[in-house]
């Protein structure tokens, strides 16, 4: 779900969605060896983790849902959603990566990480879109299995992986963080404040990043879609 200008900045929770798209079509690659840890803590061991990296807890919440779940709830959309297969496709290319770095470069996305870095959030694992991409990416097997379209029909893939993610350890991590006041929790505390949604939709009316996102979106990446599904995770 991956990123986008300012989704991008909700980018930890809504790779979940996306960074995992690429599964579909890795269909001949061996079977990756298991990672010890992704992206180890740094620092001194405290609660207080306002320094904290971003990196560590989207990977937490990414490693919330169900292996094998995800697998499935990705496989069988790529079967039977078009939009969600034109996505995946679309993510394959060089063609992807050129409007990702046009976000990248964008006065909107720049904009709105300055939003955060004045709320006091370390952003060193959102600065570059491709960084949040190499955090949570995690090479999946796919899976040989036939599909009944019938049952999905009326579903969407944000849809299925909203239901799907444990809605309980969620809202524990989130509590957590709150207690220990770590940069996640003054992250979460940020982007939903009324305050910044303001200053997030009118950056993606600006010139820049609104041709990008229309480019995303005719290729089956629906950001406004994407936003409402991240929001969802952070009310939890």
């Amino acid at each position: 779900m991956l990123l986008l200008k300012t989704l991008a900045l909700y980018c930890g929770l809504l790779a979940i969605i996306f960074c995992h798209c690429q599964v579909a079509a890795k269909k001949d690659e061996p079977e990756p060896e298991p990672l010890d840890d992704d992206c180890p803590p740094e620092g001194n061991g405290t609660d207080d983790d306002r320094d904290g990296e971003l990196c560590k807890d989207f990977q937490i919440l990414r490693d919330l849902i169900d292996v094998d779940v995800l697998v499935d709830l990705i496989q069988s959309h790529y079967q039977c959603d078009v939009k969600f297969r034109k996505a995946v496709c679309y993510y394959q290319t060089s063609r992807f990566q050129l409007v990702i770095d046009q976000l990248q470069n964008s006065e909107a996305y720049h904009v709105l990480l300055q939003e955060l870095r004045n709320a006091g959030i370390n952003t060193t694992d959102i600065d570059r879109i491709a960084d949040i991409f190499d955090c949570l990416e995690v090479p999946i097997m796919p899976v040989s299995k036939k599909y009944n379209c019938r049952e999905l029909r009326g579903h969407t893939f944000i849809g299925d992986l909203l239901a799907a993610m444990p809605h309980k350890e969620v809202r524990e991590f989130s509590f957590s963080s709150l207690a220990n006041n770590t940069n996640f929790a003054l992250f979460k505390q940020t982007v939903t404040s009324p305050e910044f949604q303001a200053k997030l939709r009118s950056n993606l009316l600006k010139r820049d990043a609104a041709r990008a996102l229309h480019v995303l979106r005719r290729n089956g990446w629906d950001v406004p879609e994407l936003l409402r599904g991240a929001m969802s995770i952070l009310s939890w």
